[in-house]
């Protein structure tokens, strides 16, 4: 697990990289040179990932050097708004190689700097035939097979305006991602005003392993959740007795009271159920509300890996999202890389996709489905593959460490199918 300290002097790029289960980092953006210097003196980091704007009484090379003299085999990322040739050499003389402009990085670049592995590539190359026959081995002796890799843990928040059918979409994504890996999925209604999964997935809205005294207008899992929270009764254990399962599926099922979104649910419920769910599931996919005043949808996107952003391909649509888009990522500072846009119910009368494309292009468009489309388990397949994943690594995979597949014993169970086999047409 690499160990990283952020000093960006501001606290987005430190939330993301939060999110990231093989990262241990520092709790706090840095905003200081001095801060930095105590931080990497009293324990040792691998990867300091600092702006060259950072405020401090020297001048930035000077301080890189600095650190450098403090820890030489420090990994050092650099992001900055303008780079000159002198400063690209200065910086390549104390070894600092990852140097990015600010206005051109991604998440990806700087997720891609933390995890290579330039010391050991040769040693790596080396191996890596041996390593191969090893492997052939073990399968011939232990009768191991081949599966498809799934992925790290993601949490992926679906997002839109009113009217284009994000619960559909998190319904549908849901069920094709549980089909189509052997991976845990959960899908959470956090629409804290107006929740709608239980009917658009027609199953229980109330968990019937657990009685609550509550009105019955009240009773969902998630209500159930915050109560038990409330009177710290909420573990695990009590959080799979709240779910609603279907097939691979897991739903926790969504409030519908205004009282209880205005006066009960909050933030620090929300995030009490994620850390239980993150403990069982691979796929956490967050449904959310098109109000983006209610606490909970800003919460969920900025808790996310990804969001996909549900449109339709109508100019109202174009004008709503524009807005919508523009608050997420301007004012809350949600990396723009996150979003995901998905057209749903496309019209052959609305607006061309490529217009669309023109529209939101500053977002990566990754599925469209068409009104009454017959074929909506190949269009939701297609807006999973379009999303990049990163394997999750098992104990035992990692026996095997950039092979690139993971493997499981011949007598494992078979994922379960889903009892409901329809996709859920599109409602309003």
């Amino acid at each position: 697990m690499r160990k990283i300290v952020t000093a960006m002097a501001n606290t987005t790029l430190n939330n993301e990289l939060q999110k990231y289960a093989e990262f241990d980092v520092y709790e706090n953006d840095l905003f200081y040179q001095d801060a930095v210097m105590k931080v990497i003196s009293s324990e040792k980091y691998d990867v300091l990932i600092v702006s060259a704007l950072l405020q401090g009484e020297l001048e930035f090379i000077d301080f890189i050097e600095k650190v450098k003299q403090m820890d030489a085999k420090l990994r050092i990322i650099v992001i900055t708004d303008e780079l000159s040739g002198l400063m690209k050499r200065k910086l390549m003389e104390y070894s600092v190689t990852d140097v990015f402009l600010d206005e051109e990085v991604t998440m990806s670049d700087i997720i891609d700097a933390i995890q290579r592995e330039e010391p050991l590539r040769k040693k790596y190359e080396q191996v890596s035939k041996n390593v191969a026959k090893v492997q052939e081995q073990v399968q011939d002796t232990y009768d191991i097979k081949p599966i498809q890799v799934t992925q790290k843990q993601e949490i992926i928040a679906v997002s839109g305006i009113n009217g284009a059918g994000k619960s559909t979409v998190a319904a549908n994504f849901a069920r094709v991602l549980a089909s189509r890996t052997s991976s845990k999925v959960l899908l959470i209604d956090l629409d804290t005003l107006s929740g709608n999964l239980d009917e658009i997935l027609e199953i229980h809205k109330v968990p019937q392993n657990v009685e609550m005294l509550m009105d019955e207008d009240k009773k969902c899992g998630l209500n159930y959740a915050a109560e038990l929270i409330a009177k710290n009764r909420f573990d695990t254990n009590v959080f799979e007795e709240l779910i609603i399962e279907l097939g691979n599926v897991d739903v926790l099922t969504g409030n519908t009271s205004l009282h209880y979104c205005q006066n009960v649910l909050q933030e620090e419920y929300y995030q009490k159920i994620l850390d239980c769910a993150k403990e069982k599931y691979d796929f956490i996919i967050i449904d959310t509300s098109s109000n983006i005043f209610l606490d909970s949808t800003k919460w969920a996107l900025q808790v996310a890996n990804k969001i996909l952003f549900v449109t339709e391909n109508n100019y109202l649509s174009m004008k709503k999202s524009t807005q919508f888009l523009t608050i997420i990522t301007d004012i809350w500072g949600t990396w723009k890389e996150k979003v995901k846009i998905v057209v749903n119910k496309e019209n052959s009368n609305g607006i061309d996709i490529e217009i669309v494309h023109k529209i939101l292009e500053n977002y990566e468009m990754v599925g469209h489905i068409k009104q009454d489309e017959q074929q909506l388990e190949i269009s939701y397949s297609r807006i999973l593959e379009s999303i990049h994943y990163i394997p999750k690594v098992s104990i035992f995979s990692r026996f095997f460490a950039g092979m690139g597949q993971s493997f499981v014993t011949s007598n494992r169970l078979p994922s379960q199918r889903m009892n409901k086999e329809r996709m859920i047409m599109h409602v309003n």
